[in-house]
């Protein structure tokens, strides 16, 4: 599950290089029109609201089993999926997902241990600021070594959801409950020590963490966790080479259990 639209940049060519051996499903929350028939002002827009959808779309696929791919924001909706359920996740796959506060940086701490705390429209304003149509921080994720290949029309894209009102209140009710959830960063961090999923963790840095801490994290309680490191921003293209397809099939072969006992998939690894 990718986390803003934009972020299906990321995964244009991960995805087919998976899909020849296993079946990808990749929710698309937005383009399905599902959050249409809610009014923010009566269902404020959550990512539990959104787990219950996925939870629900799962089940009318009959899919009891699977491994769990998740990325950015997207980590609020997979780990409450894991949490009302954790024996149907065979494996974990964490793309640059905040699970560890101190692990970010001071900017970020700070955002997150001010919610609950402020509610001023000042305080909205800002969060606004951070995913509204002049969102800059959000481009400088994506580094100056990105910008001949990033697809400059998924912002475009993302804007069509950002143009009135509803949808203005929709994110903002979104931002806010995605910092909220900072607070159940604890129990979530205790289920994955308690469970020890097999996880892969892949973590593009950028300069605000150079040293990987936000991907280091994880050890602390998956001490057993794969880590794959590259120097790339994390919504990059770079990030989704034939690297790191290499890397996911072959942690899939050995963990998810969903080829044919008889299949090798390294002559397709050496192709790539």
């Amino acid at each position: 599950m990718p986390g803003y639209p934009t972020n299906r940049n990321t995964f244009d060519e991960l995805i087919p290089m998976l899909a020849s051996h296993y079946y990808v499903i990749v929710p698309d929350h937005s383009n399905t029109r599902w959050y249409a028939k809610f009014d923010p002002e009566k269902t404020p827009f959550t990512f539990s609201l959104i787990t219950d959808y996925l939870e629900y779309f799962l089940k009318e696929l009959k899919i009891d089993n699977y491994t769990l791919y998740i990325q950015n924001s997207s980590f609020h909706i997979g780990l409450q999926l894991m949490e009302r359920d954790p024996d149907k996740i065979e494996a974990l796959i964490i793309q640059n997902s905040e699970l560890y506060i101190d692990a970010l940086p001071e900017n970020r701490q700070a955002l997150y241990k001010n919610t609950g705390s402020d509610s001023s429209n000042a305080y909205m304003d800002y969060v606004w600021t951070l995913s509204g149509e002049n969102a800059d921080i959000l481009s400088k994720d994506i580094t100056p070594l990105d910008s001949t290949t990033y697809d400059i029309g998924l912002w475009q894209q993302y804007l069509e959801f950002v143009q009135t009102e509803k949808q203005k209140l929709i994110m903002m009710q979104l931002l806010n409950d995605y910092n909220k959830l900072a607070q159940r960063f604890p129990d979530w961090q205790q289920m994955l020590k308690e469970k020890q999923p097999k996880t892969l963790v892949i973590w593009g840095n950028n300069d605000s963490d150079p040293n990987f801490e936000g991907a280091n994290s994880f050890k602390k309680d998956l001490p057993d966790a794969e880590l794959l490191l590259i120097k790339s921003g994390k919504f990059s293209n770079k990030l989704f080479n034939v690297e790191v397809a290499s890397k996911v099939l072959n942690f899939l072969q050995r963990n998810s259990g969903r080829l044919d006992d008889g299949e090798n998939i390294k002559p397709y690894l050496d192709a790539l």
